[in-house]
């Protein structure tokens, strides 16, 4: 969405017109206009509004003078009337004695709908999620969660390796039991003491 086009003459040669958008569009709020520049000769250039657009629209002036190598504003301005729906039309920009011309559409919309604020929009809502099922037990017990899962998983290990000791048996598994309990101690040691 454009509110502002820029169209160049005598770019690519006498009169020449080309537009930097084929579109402008705006609410019923702003404004909206074309800027000409000119990049030749000294130029007459005409501007003329069509379609519903000239009903809710007008320009300052339909002819303009532009320098050789400056520029001229060409304002649209927008009558602050309400809209029921949005309202299109044309502007076309001509040189040459209407030789040239370029179209621009052109729309003005109804613009978003009003919204009421009140003070409830003023801080943001926040609610209270659940704690889980480890926060819950971490605060029964007052411990952290990340220390009761450390715990948790250290119990587990020695679970698996009790029981894998008692299905294979042999001092090789008991070891290993013994193992696993002192990595287990550890952790918990370097967990609490950090």
């Amino acid at each position: 969405m454009s509110d502002e086009v820029t169209v160049y003459v005598g770019r690519d040669g006498m009169d020449s017109l080309e537009a930097t958008a084929s579109t402008l569009e705006t609410t019923v709020e702003d404004s909206l206009g074309v800027v000409v520049d000119n990049r030749g000769t000294p130029v007459h250039v005409h501007c003329r509004l069509a379609g519903d657009l000239a009903e809710i629209a007008a320009l300052e002036q339909s002819n303009y003078y532009v320098e050789a190598d400056n520029e001229a504003f060409v304002p649209i301005h927008v009558e602050t009337v309400s809209l029921d729906r949005d309202i299109e039309g044309t502007l076309e920009i001509s040189t040459g004695y209407g030789a040239n011309a370029v179209t621009i559409d052109a729309r003005v919309t109804t613009g978003p709908a009003p919204v009421d604020v009140d003070e409830t929009f003023a801080s943001p809502k926040r609610t209270e999620s659940e704690p889980t099922l480890l926060e819950s037990a971490a605060s029964l017990i007052r411990v952290e969660p990340g220390s009761l899962a450390v715990l948790a998983l250290g119990v587990v290990a020695l679970a698996v390796a009790v029981a894998t000791t008692a299905v294979v048996g042999g001092p090789a598994a008991v070891a290993g039991v013994g193992a696993v309990g002192i990595g287990v101690i550890v952790a918990l040691w370097l967990l609490y003491s950090g």
